[in-house]
């Protein structure tokens, strides 16, 4: 099981983010700590995606870490659980089919929070 921000986040990897980056991780932060559960997953990728795409990184990112990342099945669960959020096609009952929604985000948030700082671990650990 899970729990909410399971490892605190090395400073050191925060530093490396880009100013775009910076701010998303500072909204996700607020997200994660009121609740923000949909948020939290939608905001986590979005900080993945931006640091897979931003050319910088390359100077210091293995290529062969960025695979290996992208390649996860926890990095593919993130992505499909935030397209579902984002592109809701249906009427279904509760959130994504789920009885008790509230906790159904609560559990996909903190596994996205974890998913997020294995990106951060993997990508810009020394």
């Amino acid at each position: 099981m899970f729990s909410p921000m399971i490892k605190k986040i090395n400073e050191d990897f925060v530093k490396q983010l880009n100013p775009h980056a910076k701010v998303l991780f500072d909204e996700y932060n607020i997200a994660f700590k009121n609740k923000m559960w949909a948020s939290v997953i939608i905001l986590s990728l979005t900080i993945i995606d931006n640091i897979m795409n931003n050319i910088d990184n390359l100077d210091y990112v293995d290529g062969i870490d960025i695979n290996h990342f992208k390649s996860s099945k926890d990095f593919h669960w993130l992505r499909i659980r935030r397209n579902q959020i984002l592109h809701f096609e249906k009427p279904i009952e509760g959130f994504l089919g789920n009885q008790d929604s509230k906790k159904t985000l609560e559990l996909d948030a903190i596994r996205a929070d974890t998913t997020l700082k294995r990106c951060f671990y993997i990508l810009f650990r020394k």
